[in-house]
C-alpha cells in the first residue's frame, strides 16, 4: 500500500496531466493532508480511511483548473465538508465550483460567507464555527477553533491520533500571542499564514509550538519573507514551500506522522 501511495505522490508531484489513479487506500486508523501546489492560493484535503473527506479552503479562480484535476487524480468524487479559513479570494475564489461538482454537504466559515466565497443556490448548509469549539469530524480526527483577528478568519488546530496541525489564517503578531495565551499547544506541522509574507510566526511562538514541518502556499506576485524562511530554518523546522516541492502530503496513523512528497 505505501509503494502505491508514494509512487501516486511522486507523479502528483511533477503535476502529470495524464495520470487516472484511483481513490488513495487507507487503513482505517489513517488519514492524510494533501497540501496541493496550486499556482496561485491554498487548498488542503484531508481524506480519512473512514471515508470522509474534507477541504480546507478551494484557492482563487487562477487554480481552479489545477485543484479540480488533482482532486480527480486522487479519486475525490465527493466532499463532506469545505471549511474556510478566511474569506479572501486565494483561499475560496472556487467554493462554488467545488460545492456543484462535488456535492458538498456544508459550507463552514467563521462569518457570513461573503459573495467572492459563495456557495451559490444549492443543498449544501452553512455551519459557522465560534472561537474555542472543539469538533470531531471523525473517528480521530478534530478540530479546534482558535483565537482570530477579524470575524471571517479562522485558525485552526487539528488533531488527528498524536499528530497535530496548526492551520494559522492571519500572520497578524498580536494573533500569535492571544494563541500562545489561550492555548498553550504543540504542533508537528504548521502552516504559515499569509504565504509566509509577514514576520510571523516570531522565534517566541516557534518555541512556544516547537513544529517539525512547515507548509508554504503560493501567492501569485508575491514571495515569501526570505527573513522568515530563514528564522524556520535557523529553528530546524523542515519548510515546504509547495511551489518548490510540489504537492505534498502528510500520512498519519494514530501514533506517528510521515512527509510523502
Amino acid at each position: 500500500m505505501r509503494i502505491l501511495l508514494i509512487m501516486f505522490l511522486i507523479v502528483i508531484s511533477f503535476q502529470s496531466h495524464q495520470v487516472d489513479a484511483e481513490r488513495m487506500l487507507l487503513d482505517k486508523n489513517e488519514a492524510i493532508f494533501v497540501f496541493f501546489s496550486l499556482p496561485d492560493g491554498e487548498a488542503m484535503l484531508i481524506q480519512t480511511g473512514r471515508g470522509k473527506d474534507f477541504l480546507v479552503n478551494t484557492a482563487s479562480k487562477e487554480s481552479e483548473d489545477d485543484l479540480l484535476e488533482q482532486l480527480t487524480n486522487i479519486g475525490i468524487d465527493q466532499l463532506d465538508s469545505i471549511i474556510l479559513t478566511n474569506q479572501e479570494q486565494s483561499t475560496c475564489g472556487n467554493t462554488s465550483r467545488i460545492v456543484e461538482r462535488y456535492h458538498v454537504e456544508s459550507v463552514i466559515h467563521g462569518a457570513d460567507l461573503k459573495e467572492i466565497c459563495s456557495k451559490s443556490n444549492n443543498h449544501a448548509k452553512e455551519v459557522i464555527w465560534k472561537e474555542g469549539e472543539l469538533h470531531e469530524l471523525n473517528p480521530g480526527l478534530s478540530v479546534r477553533v482558535l483565537p482570530s483577528m477579524g470575524e471571517s478568519d479562522m485558525s485552526l488546530f487539528f488533531m488527528y491520533g498524536k499528530t497535530s496541525l496548526m492551520y494559522l489564517a492571519s500572520g497578524d503578531l498580536e494573533l500569535e500571542q492571544k494563541i500562545a495565551d489561550s492555548y498553550p499547544l504543540k504542533a508537528e506541522v504548521i502552516k504559515i499564514a499569509d504565504y509566509a509574507r509577514t514576520q510571523s510566526p516570531t522565534l517566541h511562538f516557534l518555541e512556544e509550538v516547537d513544529p517539525h514541518v512547515a507548509m508554504v502556499f503560493p501567492l501569485q506576485g508575491s514571495r515569501p519573507n526570505e527573513g522568515l524562511l530563514e528564522r524556520l530554518h535557523e529553528s530546524w523546522i523542515e519548510v515546504y514551500q509547495l511551489k518548490k516541492t510540489g504537492t505534498t502530503t502528510i500520512l498519519c496513523n494514530l501514533e506517528d506522522y510521515e512527509v510523502l512528497s
